[in-house]
């Protein structure tokens, strides 16, 4: 049904187009040719960056790729108001400090879009970044524009068009740990007919070695296989067509380490870092990828788009939860989810006064654990009573319904008004049943609250209805800054989490943004910079937390945050680029009485037993209170010799707690990351130098408590050096 409703929109879109009069093409901007300033897609429609009165970081692939932020999970080392987290498979942004531990069924509240296409899975969002065009990152609540799931921001990724000229490049990278690398790109075609092929596979051994199997696989990634590529065929003057498909297929490792002041119920008989002492699997294997066509036409005056996509997603992957040598506790979970979506998009021309659009969505999504199983043994089993196994079955659905629109209008000769307002359906429900095995009778038993295999599932359905708004106020204070004043809504609709299907419904969350900034950018293109000051109003916010039965959603009542950030970027010559990026943040729950935390009394009967507990003015899960980030970069001339260039980054974080109780801390941290790249004078290879994490910091990918288990931690990886050779042709 879903690939016969992408054909019907494209085909809906290709006969409008077919009326039009106008070629539909992407708008230029016309700009210095010295000016660094990105053009970004914030507003749905080209602008240059400076000019959008909207908080956002952008940087181009040539930028992640000195800054060393190859994939999705290293973008908080190059955005102040980003920190970047994974619980197991589930990529979790945290924009300031509003996110959650995403599963089935809980969506992150930074929804993250890959050339316009939602991407629901945080699964699907670990992204390799290698050779796109941009990374956009939208600060505060974009639910006007891009609808649900955008509580806390969005993240935009945006991928190279092709070129008809034919061309590519090729790249080979070798580097410590076993690293090694090989990317290939290709691009070509005619005027009406071109497209490109983007690939690359890539391999790294492991950073901490495994007492227990004597393998050294902590972090290991046997593979990573991505593709991706995009045609674009205009069909008549007033009408674009672009295809694009993409797919990633990884296979890792990725052992959890206890942290070294709580001691985990395995008792490992290592405690380094990245060396562990582990009995069960901790491999992940994850596939996922899909397609999209996107029709453009111009007519009558109008620029109208409709853009279909399918996407799925793929995932097994194993948990030794109880961190020691004893089969005491593991989990192997499968996921899968199917998504389609549709947009219909209606917007004014470039020449408009009222710069205006218009739209519909529709979003369909499928998922399940199929199943989840965990395995009990030894002391473990004994304290649950003789429990050897748990099964659970989970599935979800969800469809959202959306229409939408925004204008920014004139009020006076330099001064414009943006009104915006989207309204949002949204069904979901969930099924499921399960099963407990014991070593004592009765010896198969339901899980609470959950039917047995083969008896009626559980079923419940709930529907959710919400307005999203942004209104803006911005003025051009000279010709060289704009000021703007803000206020919008964003809004994340209730479900169930697949891993605790059993438990009620949590509510919908909503946050109220109110900010004011200022964006400067000289005549001369060589200085930008942006400014502003925010504060949040968090109501009903949702809080995922682990449980002995897995991850459970609730909603705290509320929570404040402001903060202040700026961003500076400065071309001191041709020769030179300088950016740096700051942010302050405080971010406290309001009122939270009823939090699920954890017992760590030493000797407790049951260790780290879930308890009720206030968390009122503790600070939000993943929210530090002052990071920054800064890069420099030279090129160098070497006459017949070629050109050499040099960059550098740091980025800082003060650390930040993991859970609401506020106990498991992530300690402050700093890292940096070098780059050098040789240019010949004439055609040939370039090669390139890098090391990544050159102050070996110690810090975590994921740091979650698991009641009745301990705290777990994945290791970040140490520092790695590298070089590659590449060739363009």
């Amino acid at each position: 049904m879903a690939p016969t409703r992408l054909g019907l929109c494209a085909t809906a879109a290709l006969s409008l187009a077919a009326l039009g009069e106008r070629p539909a093409k992407c708008q230029e901007i016309a700009g210095d040719a010295d000016h660094k300033d990105i053009i970004v897609t914030a507003q749905r429609r080209p602008e240059l960056s400076h000019n959008v009165p909207i908080s956002l970081t952008a940087k181009s692939g040539d930028d992640l790729e000195r800054m060393q932020a190859t994939d999705t999970a290293a973008l908080g080392k190059i955005a102040p108001s980003l920190t970047m987290t994974r619980t197991g498979p589930f990529t979790q942004p945290y924009l300031r400090g509003v996110g959650k531990r995403s599963t089935l069924g809980v969506e992150n509240a930074v929804a993250t879009y890959v050339d316009g296409v939602y991407m629901a899975s945080s699964i699907g969002a670990l992204l390799d970044l290698r050779g796109i065009e941009r990374v956009e990152v939208l600060n505060g609540p974009q639910g006007t524009l891009f609808g649900r799931n955008s509580t806390g921001g969005v993240i935009q990724v945006i991928t190279r068009d092709p070129s008809p000229e034919a061309s590519g490049e090729a790249e080979l990278q070798a580097g410590s740990y076993e690293y090694g690398r090989g990317d290939l790109y290709l691009t070509g075609g005619t005027d009406a007919l071109a497209g490109n092929l983007a690939m690359s596979l890539s391999h790294n051994g492991g950073y901490g070695t495994n007492l227990f199997s004597g393998s050294k696989d902590q972090g290991e990634v046997n593979h990573s296989l991505v593709g991706r590529s995009k045609w674009v065929w205009r069909l008549a003057p007033t009408l674009k067509v672009t295809l694009a498909g993409d797919y990633q297929d990884v296979d890792q490792d990725f052992s959890n380490r206890p942290v070294a002041e709580f001691e985990p119920i395995g008792h490992p008989r290592v405690h380094g870092f990245w060396n562990g002492d582990q009995d069960a699997s901790n491999r992940f294997r994850f596939r996922y990828g899909g397609a999209s066509i996107k029709a453009e036409a111009s007519v009558a005056g109008l620029e109208l788009m409709s853009l279909s996509a399918l996407r799925r997603v793929h995932a097994r992957y194993s948990f030794d939860l109880d961190l020691g040598p004893l089969p005491l506790l593991s989990g192997v979970p499968k996921a899968e989810q199917d998504q389609f979506s549709q947009e219909l998009q209606f917007q004014s021309n470039a020449s408009s006064r009222v710069k205006w659009l218009a739209g519909i969505y529709y979003l369909h999504i499928q998922e399940q654990y199929d199943p989840t199983t965990f395995a009990y043994g030894g002391s473990y089993s004994a304290l649950l009573g003789g429990r050897v196994s748990q099964t659970l079955f989970s599935s979800g659905t969800a469809s959202a319904y959306a229409a939408y629109g925004q204008a920014t209008l004139p009020v006076a000769e330099k001064t414009r008004l943006t009104l915006g307002l989207r309204y949002t359906i949204e069904r979901r429900s969930i099924e499921a049943y399960g099963e407990r095995r014991f070593n004592v009778a009765p010896f198969v038993r339901n899980i609470p609250g959950l039917p047995l295999p083969g008896e009626t599932p559980f079923r419940d359905v709930e529907t959710f209805r919400e307005p999203m708004w942004r209104a803006s106020l911005d003025r051009d204070l000279s010709d060289q800054v704009i000021g703007y004043v803000s206020a919008s809504r964003g809004f994340q609709s209730g479900g169930w989490n697949l891993q605790t299907p059993q438990n009620p419904a949590f509510d919908p969350e909503t946050l109220d943004d109110f900010e004011a900034g200022l964006k400067y950018a000289d005549r001369s293109g060589r200085l930008t910079a942006d400014a502003n000051v925010f504060y949040y109003d968090y109501s009903d916010i949702q809080v995922s937390i682990g449980t002995p039965l897995g991850s459970a959603t609730s909603n705290a009542t509320s929570a404040g945050v402001y903060g202040f950030e700026i961003q500076l970027e400065a071309r001191p010559d041709d020769s030179t680029d300088l950016s740096f990026g700051a942010q302050l943040l405080r971010a406290r729950f309001r009122e939270f009485p009823n939090a699920t935390c954890t017992d760590f009394t030493a000797g407790a009967p049951i260790p780290y037993a879930p308890i009720s507990c206030d968390v009122t003015g503790n600070d939000l899960p993943f929210a530090p209170d002052f990071k920054f980030n800064a890069e420099a970069s030279r090129r160098l001339t070497l006459g017949r010799f070629g050109s050499l260039s040099l960059s550098g980054n740091v980025a800082y974080n003060s650390g930040y707690f993991s859970e609401p109780d506020n106990v498991v801390r992530q300690k402050p941290y700093a890292t940096a990351d070098i780059f050098a790249e040789w240019h010949p004078a004439r055609k040939g290879p370039t090669i390139r130098l890098w090391v990544r994490n050159l102050t070996n910091a110690r810090y975590y990918n994921n740091l979650v408590t698991f009641p009745t288990a301990g705290v777990l931690q994945s290791p970040a990886a140490p520092r790695r050096f590298g070089a590659s050779i590449a060739q363009s042709f």
